[in-house]
C-alpha cells in the first residue's frame, strides 16, 4: 500500500542521512583533533610532530579503542627519541582527548547530524553499554534517526492540530453566521 510505502520510504531516508551526517562529523573531528595535537606538539616541541598527528588523527576514527592505539603508537615513536618527552607527550594527549571526548565531538558530531551535544554523548554511553564498539559506532546515528523522526511526527501532530482549530472556527463563524 502507498501509504506504509511512503511511510518507511521517509524512515530510511531519515536514516540514511543521518548516517551519513555521523560520518561527515566523525571526520570533521578527527580532523581538529590531528591539527590541534599537531599545534600542541609544535607548541612543546615533541618530536616528530606531523607523523604522530595523522597517526592520532586516523585512529580517532574507530570508536573506542582508536585513540588508546594512536596515543601508544605516537607515545613509542616519541620513546625513541626521548623517553621523558613521551611520558610527557602521554599527559598531554590524555587531557586533549579527555577535552576531545567531553566538549569537541558532542558539539562537532552533535551539529552534524543536528543532536543536542549532551544527546550525543548519551547515546555513546548507552550504545557503548548495549552494543560495545558497534553500540558505540551504531549510538549516535541510531539515536540521531530516532530524534529527527520524533521530532517530525511531533511537528505533522501540531500541524494537525492548528488545522482541526482552524476548522472548529470556521465551523463556529459559520454557526454565527447562521444564527444572525
Amino acid at each position: 500500500p502507498e501509504k506504509p510505502y511512503k511511510h518507511l520510504c521517509d524512515i530510511c531516508s531519515v536514516a540514511s542521512n543521518s548516517f551519513a551526517n555521523f560520518i561527515t562529523g566523525q571526520f570533521t573531528d578527527a580532523l581538529i583533533l590531528a591539527i590541534i595535537t599537531f599545534i600542541g606538539m609544535l607548541i612543546f616541541r615533541f618530536p616528530s610532530a606531523a607523523v604522530v598527528s595523522v597517526i592520532i588523527g586516523i585512529s580517532a576514527l574507530i570508536p573506542v579503542v582508536g585513540p588508546i592505539v594512536g596515543e601508544v603508537i605516537g607515545c613509542l615513536l616519541i620513546f625513541m627519541e626521548s623517553p621523558l618527552k613521551a611520558l610527557f607527550f602521554l599527559i598531554f594527549v590524555l587531557i586533549l582527548q579527555a577535552i576531545d571526548n567531553n566538549f569537541i565531538y558532542p558539539k562537532i558530531v552533535g551539529k552534524s547530524v543536528g543532536l543536542p551535544g549532551i544527546l550525543v554523548l548519551i547515546a555513546v554511553i548507552i550504545g557503548g553499554n548495549i552494543g560495545g564498539i558497534l553500540g558505540v559506532l551504531l549510538g549516535v546515528p541510531i539515536a540521531s534517526a530516532v530524534y529527527a523522526l520524533i521530532v517530525d511526527w511531533l511537528k505533522n501532530r501540531q500541524i494537525e492540530k492548528t488545522e482541526i482549530k482552524e476548522e472548529n472556527t470556521e465551523v463556529e463563524n459559520i454557526v454565527e453566521t447562521v444564527e444572525e
